[in-house]
């Protein structure tokens, strides 16, 4: 279930903060998958390298409402960056059973808007429509190929790609993931994600583990965690997901592009019957 432009410069832009939101990572991981002239060294192999499965369980995943609060923290100062909103509804989309997770709000000055329709059954990414201020991505889902385009103030690009069962398309997609995995101490797997920066359209390995547990307060209310890492070749992000109901609480990314900020979001409200009633009280 992820996504990406033309490299040439625009006076004043910059294409890696041009569409940050569309994307599950930021801005490192938007230039990882950058197409460099020279491929960077390969890492060793590594024994922690988990064995893939990603066994989604998707009739987890029920319609529901989430606010979210991003915040960008740099050295000791936080900026607000805007709420958003996810909903999740059943949906039909060219007569195959799907569930849609429909994103808006403003991150920064830019507005956002972000719709994924999934299928139904195994979560598998169907059609994806998303804006980010002036920036544009659409993509259709075949079985085995991702076809689409993109636009921003530097350009246009076509979206041409092999199709996986584990690709990850946006941040909707990861929290429902999480929300459908068999979360666990010592838990481990890996997937793929759909990027899009300058250099066009890339798919990365991500891996995702359990690195602890944690006891976290956000306005929607306490929660004992997961605590979830998401690890690719150049950058990574942590996310507290509840063991009940598995809700994306709260998630960090550090943005080594913007002097090592970091990009919180926060659980505002939800009226996720997973959550029911400690999520129940109003933002704050």
């Amino acid at each position: 279930m992820l996504v990406p432009w033309n490299g040439r410069e625009s006076r004043g832009v910059s294409w890696r903060m041009v569409f940050p939101s569309i994307t599950w990572l930021s801005a490192i991981t938007l230039a990882a998958a950058a197409r460099a002239q020279t491929p960077p060294p390969s890492e060793p192999a590594r024994d922690t390298v988990p064995v893939h499965r990603l066994s989604v369980d998707a009739t987890k995943i029920q319609p529901a409402q989430f606010a979210y609060r991003l915040t960008l923290t740099r050295d000791t100062v936080t900026t607000a960056m805007g709420d958003q909103s996810l909903a999740i509804s059943v949906a039909d989309y060219a007569g195959t059973s799907a569930l849609l997770f429909a994103r808006v709000g403003m991150q920064g000055v830019a507005a956002i808007s972000d719709s994924l329709f999934v299928r139904r059954d195994d979560l598998r990414p169907l059609h994806w429509i998303a804006s980010h201020g002036v920036a544009r991505v659409a993509a259709e889902f075949t079985p085995d190929s991702v076809y689409g385009a993109s636009s921003s103030p530097l350009g246009r690009r076509n979206i041409v790609l092999p199709n996986r069962a584990d690709l990850l398309v946006n941040s909707a997609a990861v929290d429902a993931v999480l929300a459908s995995l068999p979360l666990g101490a010592a838990w481990r797997d890996s997937a793929e994600m759909l990027l899009i920066d300058s250099g066009g359209a890339a798919l990365t390995p991500v891996n995702l583990a359990i690195e602890g547990e944690e006891r976290i307060t956000v306005p929607a209310g306490d929660f004992d965690c997961w605590i979830v890492s998401l690890e690719t070749e150049r950058a990574s992000a942590r996310l507290w997901v509840t063991k009940q109901g598995q809700v994306v609480a709260r998630s960090e990314q550090i943005l080594p592009e913007l002097e090592g900020a970091t990009l919180t979001r926060v659980l505002l409200q939800t009226d996720s019957p997973a959550l029911m009633p400690a999520s129940a009280r109003l933002p704050q």
